[in-house]
């Protein structure tokens, strides 16, 4: 024992004499931090390789462990809630589980938004039911808050998109409220997404006239031309309804054609679509009966 703690001293001691720290192990707050960092180190790889279906789905594993250990992270709780959408849109293919990932985005872009000081101004301020005192709280967030807006209405608009002509009503007036936000915000952003949402958006409600919704789907289209998405949108929704055939084989092959390394940042996204682009022309003519 004592040549043991003679051996141990003497280690220390040369260990100082060349400069050298000895080993310590991390305290638990470092090596809290340290788990963090590796998670988000991950996630930030994987969602970077995300034309991997597989990279994708460990995106969103490691982004979720991540949201777990960082709460009040609002750059990895957004991306968390686009990785629900990316994963569920592009990716999952039973219903139940795609609902469930586009539900758990939403909630996400929610819980921030209600941490807007405007938001919670006039939710307290203004007299109605919860759905009234949502739709007029949304429509006075501050700019900053215009990701989680996005990406809200981004994930119910696809959750709601399966569900009755009745559920989508429900939400039409909450789902406006917010885009027309992001609208009114920044018409451009994420690649005209305020356009192609009303496109699809207003190409689904009955008793809304078509015109209304090329309109929009022309104006994202002006804006961001070599986003993949709006053209594939459009042909399943607006063309689709219109009866128009030709021009729905028009823009899926367009798609098809396209270059999807035009705007780098969305590459995957884009790829992703030239697949729904190649699927949706295979299921032609359940759509042209």
């Amino acid at each position: 024992m004592i040549t043991s703690k003679f051996t141990q001293f003497l280690l220390l001691f040369l260990l100082m004499l060349m400069g050298c720290k000895p080993f310590l192990p991390p305290t638990p707050e470092e090596a809290h931090q340290n788990n963090i960092d590796y998670l988000k180190k991950q996630a930030f790889k994987y969602w970077d390789k995300r034309s991997s279906e597989g990279d994708a789905v460990m995106a969103t594993f490691f982004l979720e462990k991540a949201h777990l250990l960082e709460p009040e992270n609002l750059e990895l709780a957004l991306l968390l809630s686009r990785a629900y959408h990316f994963q569920a849109y592009y990716i999952e293919t039973d219903q139940n589980k795609k609902d469930s990932l586009f539900i758990n985005g939403a909630t996400i872009s929610m819980r921030i938004l209600e941490q807007s000081p405007a938001f919670k101004q006039v939710y307290n301020d203004v007299n109605g039911d919860s759905m009234t005192k949502m739709i007029q709280s949304v429509a006075a967030v501050e700019k900053e808050y215009i990701d989680a807006l996005y990406w809200w209405a981004a994930n119910m608009g696809r959750y709601l998109s399966s569900k009755s002509v009745r559920e989508r009503l429900d939400y039409r007036d909450l789902a406006e409220s917010v885009m027309h936000r992001v609208l009114s915000l920044n018409p451009d952003y994420f690649y005209g997404g305020p356009y192609r949402y009303f496109g699809a958006f207003y190409a689904r409600l009955p008793g809304v006239e078509l015109k209304r919704s090329e309109e929009y789907f022309s104006q994202a289209i002006k804006s961001h031309p070599d986003y993949l998405g709006t053209y594939v949108l459009r042909a399943r929704f607006l063309h689709t309804k219109a009866g128009d055939r030709d021009k729905f084989r028009q823009d899926l092959e367009y798609v098809m054609n396209a270059d999807p390394a035009l705007i780098p940042e969305v590459m995957p996204e884009n790829l992703y679509e030239q697949k729904l682009a190649q699927m949706l022309l295979k299921q032609e003519d359940s759509f042209f009966k």
